[in-house]
């Protein structure tokens, strides 16, 4: 009698100690970061009239002024810009024209910015400034799916954020037929811009709740989440570099399509 009573005692013991302990769950949480408020878009009235009595243009494009002074590295990786942008342009209906001819022309010097266009029959010099895929750009907040919660990195114990890096492109626009600057524009897009799924290792309590006190992991992978921070980028390879130059270019072409 004894032995079946310490027995039932036992058992109760450790349902109580099971009921009272809570466990490690998995959920899948969602950043998203709007990188286009970043964008800065400076338009001359000039270059809007003019977009606006133009069925199509022609472009052509400009390299940096520091080109030449470039490592052949950094070279290469401006030469590979250019050749995606000439390709979306060209996809998007655009006439473009050698930027060879119009580099020549530079180099050459004595020439007036409307002559270089009538030599080479284009309207519109789209200067390229800068070009960076990996700028850092930390974000805190983030929503969990299945809960429908909002929350933020800062509230979980050992959790940092997601770092959702920045792609920018800057560039000037120079009206050729009177070579004045048209437009200045800095455009950014992220990885993040329509949501980013991820998944978060949390500790839940036996009823039910989120325990943000407890040491919290993430990581893009549902098998390996065991990270404090990430990070996406489109700095990882040549096809992602290619997704955000199609991203950057088509808001340039918002901004520079014929306007009726």
């Amino acid at each position: 009698m004894k032995n079946k009573l310490a027995g039932v005692i036992i058992l109760l013991t450790i349902s109580f100690l099971l009921s009272s302990c809570g466990s490690y769950t998995t959920l899948t949480g969602n950043v998203k970061y709007d990188a286009s408020k970043n964008n800065e878009v400076i338009k001359s009235s000039e270059l809007k009239t003019y977009l606006e009595s133009k069925d199509e243009i022609k472009f052509v494009l400009r390299e940096p002024v520091a080109f030449e002074g470039m490592s052949e590295e950094s070279k290469a990786k401006y030469d590979n810009f250019f050749a995606e942008v000439e390709k979306e342009l060209i996809l998007n209906g655009h006439i473009v024209k050698d930027r060879v001819l119009l580099s020549n022309l530079i180099e050459k010097g004595g020439v007036s910015m409307s002559e270089m266009g009538k030599m080479i029959d284009t309207d519109i010099i789209i200067e390229i400034i800068d070009v960076e895929y990996n700028i850092p750009n930390k974000v805190t907040d983030f929503k969990i799916k299945e809960t429908h919660q909002n929350s933020n990195f800062n509230n979980w114990n050992s959790l940092d954020y997601v770092d959702c890096q920045l792609s920018k492109l800057e560039c000037r626009v120079t009206l050729v037929e009177v070579g004045n600057v048209g437009g200045i524009f800095s455009f950014y897009v992220s990885g993040c811009d329509e949501g980013n799924d991820f998944y978060l290792k949390v500790y839940e309590t036996p009823g039910g709740a989120l325990d943000t006190t407890e040491e919290t992991f993430v990581g893009w992978n549902y098998g390996k989440v065991n990270y404090k921070s990430l990070t996406h980028t489109y700095d990882m390879n040549e096809q992602s570099r290619k997704k955000a130059i199609e991203r950057l270019v088509k808001a340039l072409l918002n901004e520079l399509e014929p306007k009726k």
